[in-house]
Parts: structure tokens; C-alpha cells; sequence
């Protein structure tokens, strides 16, 4: 029998006892091992110990305030970093990236954040009044999460409703005239519907079980029914239809040489038909029956030859156990396990059937979940109802599963109920760390399995599990050899990477690379990459951003190099959804928009009368503008649709942008009013000395120093807005937006020559963000710091970090502000061991007399 070779026994050891210390060796006698060292459950846990102590996987989880936003609103996160194993607070990465990408995924803010002992960091992103509704993607992820792709990132769709428009009445109505059009747009498409037999596969002659996905194209699931048909259009089994978010199951035996489809019918009564996976003559198939305290295991064999026994593996996050081996037979005669969960931490536990030969044949997933969540979090206010810019004190109680306390580090949000539960199912601490961070795409709707228990709960779980793919490693590659070399470093404190290549994307061994910092500090390095052709420089104290230009040239001393310097994940993929019904919002969700906008006209009420930001759209002349750009006024490029520039510079025609002058040098002398000084990368803008101006990189804003990066020969037209007609834009600096060509819906890239970038290239590092400090005002307090009107507005208390002590109790104390209503806070956190906890509280407020 051709069991895997055997690898060192001293290294191996050591890494199964601490990955698998739940190994079970018993029941091998079936497999005739030659020697008790060559027996596969030992050879496989190797294997996967290998994989978990080269990949040293990580995770990050969010916290957020709220589950949903509004535009003009800020997010306020604090991240959990752990290690994907046991949860425990990652002693790796010491550097983390929050970013927010836009629905069509273009960068809108990075935050690059320094961890703190235990895996924390906090932070923040500001939603600008004039972004656009719409879902956003909300990641983080490190460096060395990079190796394992963006699937491993945190990801999570965020909701981002237009509460904040430009012109809004006392009432909080929004005139339809001023609503963002291409918020109201909604993704139409055919229903996708796929089918995942249990297992792997379909073969002839076993029964079946066959999980279902009903997606729309808005990518939600969706509700449908239907019949599956042989070829003859005949029915087979009983009809189906989903259960929860589209997802649900049916059962049949399938025939040899048969081709299955099903008939689905929509919601809407329409119907359509879906192929089934092609009929195997022969073949393994795994049957998992969740029975409560236990899983009940089958398997079956059909094939012309006796398969031998059939070994069952089981893994959760690294924890391995080998159940005995059972003699099958070629005659589809089933064999089983009896699987306890007890003996198994929380989270996926991966199903793995081998046949003799240790090959994998079949596979399923399946949750364990032993008992009520091991961390409680228990908040309690000292009042049942407080008044406006009353105090309140909330205590917090953290306790293990067996009521005894927990020191730990916790965070905590209070905000409008409303707005606190507008997403109920949105996923939280437990959801991500224990199942959707082990799930390969997109899960809707993730808290709703962490909730109350139920039957229903349940088998959706299992649903979902059916049909949504597992990621941490597939049997094929890790069998094949070592892992590869990592391609992302694990990031102790700031460094600038990226890679040279030839003019063919080639990397470029041992080339020469010169380095200049202008600033903060000025300092001029040498280096050479390494077999890979790869750079890393480090040593930012991460306090300031960073000016560094590097060159680079082959080890004769050429120069024809492309220097690609690390900019950050790739942010490419296909849009995200749309906003559920926007046009007409559920009761829920147009209550929270009532109430935000209403707190929004009490704020610029209160503005001072020279803010720029007091003008209202009835102002500025937006309607019947003729067209006077070369971009049209309805691109999709432009951030406000419709609102055009009296000045235009046609990059396309420009001789100049062509040879790849930077893109502010060549505005120099080319727009009345506008001065630029100094040079690239460090160049000071201004529009009639009105101080810095906005700058819009197609329909996004950005800071200045994006615009660096980019190569003149990509920009297609730039549009500068002065005084007046820039204040729609909230800017009293005016506005400098530029649209690029690849944006460009009809772009077709170039090929050929010349299209690379050059051996010489500029970037700017940006340090730590600092993050804003979360207001709290102090009412009736000695030295008042109060104003007559309360900013905060949904959200009225953040805090990211608190403590309990060794009673594992915690208090903290806020003022209300100016609103009225119930309030829930939400505390998350996660214990030294990696369990994950989350607790609610809630308070009333009564309103103003």
C-alpha cells in the first residue's frame, strides 16, 4: 500500500501535540502497516501540522459601533487580532490595515493601524456627506494574511444609506430632486441556483443528498421551489424548495448514465432549469446526520473492484482525530461512525473520507457547537430611564460558561436601538471568528445562526454548510510537497516592499536598488532584491508619512527596470449590491433616515454662518448646464452626476501627459487662479490662495498624495472647480478632479511597448493613523465642556478598550445627548484563551419636557 512517506519524527511530534492534541490512533490494525510510525492518521496529521506551522494563519475581527450607516457618519471599529487556530491574541503582525472600498471596489479610506499587545487596535473612518449611498466593503487584513489571499481577509458588506443628503427640510425630508441617482439604481439579473451533492459527488446507484443555493443578482439568496427531472423529463424524489436565504436540500438516488437538472420556479412564477453535477458509475459518497450530542457518520462504496477500508479524518482549526477504519465493499453497503462533539472545540470540523492508499475522496463540513457561548457579557444600568444630558453608569459582568469571572478586555457601544438592531442578523464576534472566517465567499446574514437555538437555526447552518466551500487548505495541495515560500512578510513595524521586474513582469534577481527619504528625515540607502526579485525596507517610526523615491537598475547597470512598489491588496472584483429596496425603505430603515437627518439639520443650524458647508444645492445652478467637458455630465466617474467644471484640461491631446509628466506640473500655468510650487513628489497647491483643494480621483475622494502614483499617460481629462461652483462640493478650497482612463467604462488598455512604468518612482509611506478620540461631554460638570446642541448623533458612547478586574467587573459612565428613546449598548470581546463573548444592554430616555 502507498501510504505517504513519513517525514522526521522529532519535529512532527512536537507539531501534532500542539495542533492535535486530540489525535486518536486506535482501530489501524485494518490497514496492515508495516511499522506503528508509517500509519496514515499519524502521516496525514503531520501533513496538516505542517501546513498550520508554515502558514501560521491569522484572523481579524471588527467591531464596529453600529451594523448600518449613514453618509456624513463616522464608523468606529476596534479590531481583534488572533491567531486562526485558537483564537488566542497574535504575537505575529504588529502592523494592520482597515480599508473601506467603494460598490464598484475602489479604495475610499486606508487606515493603517499599529497593534497593541493582545491583538488591538481601534480606529475610525469618516463618511463624507457627499458619498455616495450604497453597500461598501469594510477589510482588514496584515501583510501576512496576504499569502493566503483575500479570502482570509475580514470582510464584511456595509450598509451606507443616504442620511446625510445636501439639502434637507426641518422635517428630515429628503427632496427628490437632490437624491444621489445612482443610489436608486437596483442590480437586475437572472437567478443563480447551484447544486453541491454531500460529499463531493453524484455517483449511480447511492443515495444522495444534494444541497441548493438560490442567488439573486443582487447576490442575497433567494426564495424558490422546484422538481428535480431525469433526461426524459421525468420527476426523481420529491419536490423541494428553499428554506432559509435561498439555501435548502433534497435527496434522490441517481441512475447510471442518467443527466439530472432541475425545474426551479422563481418568486415571481417564472421558471427555469438548472443542470445537476454529472452521475459518477463509481465512487465514494459521505452522509453526515447531525443527532444532537453527535454525528452520525455514513459511507458508501459502488465499484468494479473491493476499495478497501475507509479512514474518517476529522479537523477543527488544527485539531485532529482519526476514527478506525471501516472494510468497505463494492456493493454500496454502508459503514459508520459515531462522532461525539464533545471531544472537539468549537467551529467547522472538516469530514474527510480516505480510501487505502490515503487519498481523500470525500468531504463534508458540519458545526459543533458544545453549549451556550463560553464568555457572557452581562451590561446593567443603574436606572431604568434616564433624561436628556442625564449620566449614566452601566456595569459590565464577564463570566465563563460556568459563572465564574473572566479578566479580560472588552469594547462597548451605545446607539439608538433603532439603528443598533437595523441589521439583526449582521455578523458579530462568534459568527466571524468560529464559522465565516473559515468559509470561502460571502455569508448572508451570519448572526442570524448565533442566536436563539432552534431546529430552524440549525439545519440553516447545515445548509449553509452544504453549499459554501471550505478555504483553509485543500487535501490535493497539501499532499503535493511543501508549501511555498511566502510571498508577504510578517510585518513587525512599517516597511515599503514591492518587487522589480523586467519589461515582461519577469522579477529581477540581485538588482540594484537605490533609496532616498526627503522626508521626515532625509537619509540615501543601497540594497539589492533577493532571488525573487523582491525589496523591503524598514526602520519608519510610523509618526509621519514617509517620501521615499526609489530606483532601480539591473546588476550591469541597466535601466530598464519596472520598480513596483507595494501599494496594498488588489482591490478588483465585481460590484457589490445595491441597498435593499432604497426607494422604498422598510418602516425601520426610513425612521433611522428620519432621525438622522433631522439631527443633521440641527447641526448646521448650529454651523457657523461663514461654514462653507451651509450652502444648500438651491444655491448653485445645477440644472441645464451646457455640456462643456469632454466628460459627459451623467459618467459615472463624476462623484455629484451632472455637476460639470468651467475648466477643462484635455489630457488626451497634451503632448506633455504623453510623456509622463507629473500630473500637477502639468496643470502649471494651464488654469487661471491655480498655483503650484515646489517639485514632485513635494508640490504645495492652491486655488486663488484659498487654501488647499479637493482633490477627486473619478468620483472618489483622495488625498493628494494618491494622485503621485498615478502616470499622466493614464489621466483623460482633469476638471477644476473655483469659488462658488465648488462649494456643492463642501469645498472652500476649491476642487481639482481627475478622471482616469481605465475608469472609463470603454477603456481598452494598450499594448505594445512603452506601457510599463519606469525604473524611477516616488511613494509616499503614510505613517500610523492617529485615531479621533470619541466625544463625551460632561453636563453639570464643573468645568463645562457641553455645547448648547449635542453633536453625537446615533451612536452616544464608544469606548475600545475597557478592563475587568478580577471579580470581572468593569463600569464605565456617559451622558445622553440631545434625543429621546430606547438605547442599546453592545459590549464584544474575546478572553487570553480566544473564546469569544458578546452582551447587550439597553436604557430608556425619556424625552425633553
Amino acid at each position: 500500500m502507498s501510504f505517504l512517506k513519513k517525514t522526521k519524527q522529532l519535529s512532527a511530534t512536537r507539531a501534532v501535540r500542539w495542533l492535535a492534541p486530540l489525535l486518536a490512533l486506535g482501530g489501524l490494525a485494518a490497514f496492515r502497516l508495516p511499522a506503528a510510525d508509517d500509519n496514515p492518521v499519524r502521516v496525514l496529521a503531520e501533513r496538516v501540522a505542517a501546513f498550520y506551522n508554515s502558514a501560521r494563519p491569522e484572523k481579524v475581527y471588527l467591531h464596529l459601533d453600529r451594523p448600518v450607516y449613514g453618509t456624513g457618519e463616522t464608523i468606529w471599529f476596534n479590531a481583534y487580532l488572533v491567531d486562526a487556530l485558537r483564537h488566542r491574541p497574535d504575537s505575529l503582525s504588529k502592523v494592520l490595515y482597515v480599508e473601506l472600498l467603494s460598490p464598484q471596489r475602489q479604495l475610499v479610506a486606508r487606515r493603517t493601524l499599529r497593534v497593541a499587545p493582545g491583538g488591538l487596535a481601534n480606529g475610525d473612518i469618516e463618511l463624507d456627506d457627499s458619498l455616495r449611498a450604497g453597500t461598501y466593503l469594510l477589510r482588514a487584513y496584515t501583510n501576512w494574511m496576504r499569502n493566503q489571499g483575500p479570502n482570509f481577509f475580514y470582510q464584511r458588506q456595509l450598509q451606507v444609506w443616504p442620511a446625510a443628503p445636501k439639502e434637507v427640510d426641518a422635517s428630515g425630508v429628503t427632496p427628490a430632486a437632490s437624491r444621489p441617482g445612482a443610489a436608486l439604481k437596483t442590480t437586475a439579473g437572472k437567478v443563480d441556483v447551484q447544486f453541491f451533492p454531500e460529499g463531493g459527488a453524484l455517483v449511480a446507484g447511492l443515495p444522495a443528498v444534494v444541497g441548493f443555493k438560490a442567488q439573486a443578482a443582487t447576490g442575497r439568496g433567494a426564495t424558490v421551489n422546484g422538481q428535480v427531472l431525469d433526461a426524459q423529463n421525468k420527476p426523481v424524489g420529491a419536490a423541494f424548495k428553499s428554506q432559509h436565504l435561498g439555501m435548502g436540500r433534497l435527496s434522490f438516488t441517481p441512475a447510471a448514465g442518467q443527466r439530472y437538472h432541475a425545474r426551479v420556479t422563481l418568486a415571481d412564477g417564472t421558471a427555469a432549469d438548472y443542470p445537476l453535477p454529472a452521475v459518477q458509475p463509481s465512487g465514494y459518497a459521505l452522509h453526515v446526520v447531525d443527532s444532537g450530542d453527535a454525528f452520525e457518520v455514513e459511507a458508501r462504496y459502488v465499484g468494479a473492484t473491493p476499495p478497501g477500508p475507509a479512514l474518517l479524518l476529522t479537523e477543527v482549526r488544527g485539531y485532529i482525530i482519526g476514527l478506525a477504519p471501516r472494510p468497505l465493499t463494492s456493493d454500496g453497503k454502508p459503514v459508520s461512525w459515531h462522532v461525539l462533539k464533545s471531544k472537539y472545540p468549537n467551529g467547522i470540523v472538516h469530514f474527510t473520507l480516505f480510501n487505502a492508499q490515503s487519498q481523500p475522496q470525500a468531504e463534508r463540513l458540519a458545526f459543533v457547537q458544545n453549549g451556550p457561548a463560553a464568555l457572557r457579557i452581562t451590561l446593567t444600568a443603574d436606572k431604568a430611564a434616564y433624561g436628556v444630558h442625564d449620566r449614566v453608569l452601566m456595569k459590565a459582568q464577564v463570566t465563563d460558561a460556568s459563572g465564574q469571572p473572566v479578566t479580560t478586555r472588552f469594547s462597548v457601544a451605545v446607539a439608538e436601538q433603532g439603528a443598533a438592531t437595523l441589521d439583526a442578523t449582521a455578523e458579530n464576534i462568534a459568527s466571524n471568528l468560529l464559522l465565516t472566517s473559515d468559509l470561502a465567499g460571502y455569508v448572508e446574514a451570519p448572526g442570524y445562526y448565533f442566536g436563539t437555538p432552534t431546529p430552524e437555526t440549525t439545519r440553516a447552518l447545515d445548509d449553509l454548510l452544504l453549499t459554501q466551500g471550505w478555504r483553509r487548505f485543500v487535501w490535493k495541495d497539501l499532499l503535493a510537497g511543501p508549501a511555498p515560500v511566502p510571498q508577504y512578510n510578517i510585518e513587525q513595524a512599517l516597511a515599503l516592499t514591492g518587487v522589480v521586474t523586467g519589461m515582461g513582469h519577469a522579477p529581477i534577481p540581485n538588482s540594484q536598488l537605490t533609496f532616498i527619504e526627503s522626508k521626515p528625515v532625509k537619509q540615501f540607502l543601497t540594497g539589492t532584491t533577493d532571488a525573487q526579485g523582491r525589496f523591503s525596507f524598514v526602520g519608519f517610526d510610523g509618526k509621519d508619512t514617509a517620501v521615499v523615491t526609489l530606483q532601480g537598475r539591473r546588476t550591469g547597470g541597466g535601466a530598464n527596470v519596472t520598480v513596483r512598489p507595494d501599494l496594498g491588496a488588489p482591490t478588483a472584483g465585481i460590484p457589490l449590491p445595491g441597498l435593499p429596496n432604497i426607494a422604498t425603505p422598510t418602516p425601520a430603515v426610513a425612521d433611522y433616515l428620519k432621525r438622522s437627518r433631522q439631527q443633521r439639520v440641527t447641526e448646521r443650524q448650529n454651523m457657523p454662518a461663514d461654514d462653507v458647508r451651509n450652502v444648500r444645492l438651491a444655491d448653485i445652478a445645477v440644472t441645464g448646464q451646457r455640456e462643456r467637458s469632454i466628460i459627459p455630465a451623467n459618467d459615472t466617474r463624476r462623484l455629484i452626476p451632472g455637476v460639470v467644471a468651467n475648466t477643462i484640461i484635455n489630457f488626451a491631446d497634451m503632448p506633455g501627459a504623453q510623456s509622463g509628466i507629473p500630473i500637477f506640473s502639468l496643470l502649471q500655468g494651464r488654469v487661471a487662479g491655480l498655483t503650484i510650487s515646489g517639485s514632485p513628489p513635494n508640490q504645495s497647491i492652491q486655488i486663488r490662495n484659498s487654501g488647499t483643494p479637493q482633490i477627486i480621483l473619478d468620483g472618489q475622494r483622495v488625498e493628494a498624495d494618491v494622485i503621485n502614483s498615478i502616470n499622466s499617460n493614464d489621466v483623460e481629462a482633469v476638471e477644476v472647480f473655483k469659488g462658488t461652483e465648488a462649494a456643492i462640493f463642501g469645498a472652500s478650497g476649491g476642487v481639482i478632479a481627475i478622471y482616469t482612463k481605465r475608469a472609463n467604462k470603454n477603456y481598452k488598455a494598450p499594448t505594445g511597448p512603452g506601457t510599463a512604468n519606469p525604473s524611477l518612482v516616488t511613494v509616499k509611506l503614510p505613517g500610523y493613523y492617529q485615531t479621533r478620540e470619541f466625544y463625551r461631554p460632561r453636563y453639570g460638570a464643573p468645568v463645562l465642556n457641553a455645547p448648547e446642541s449635542d453633536p453625537r448623533r446615533l451612536t452616544i458612547y464608544w469606548n475600545p478598550s475597557l478592563q475587568t478586574d478580577s471579580k470581572g467587573e468593569a463600569e464605565f459612565t456617559f451622558y445622553t445627548a440631545d434625543g429621546s428613546g430606547n438605547y442599546q449598548a453592545t459590549a464584544e470581546g474575546l478572553t487570553l484563551t480566544g473564546e469569544p463573548g458578546r452582551g447587550t444592554g439597553t436604557i430608556y430616555v425619556t424625552p425633553k419636557r
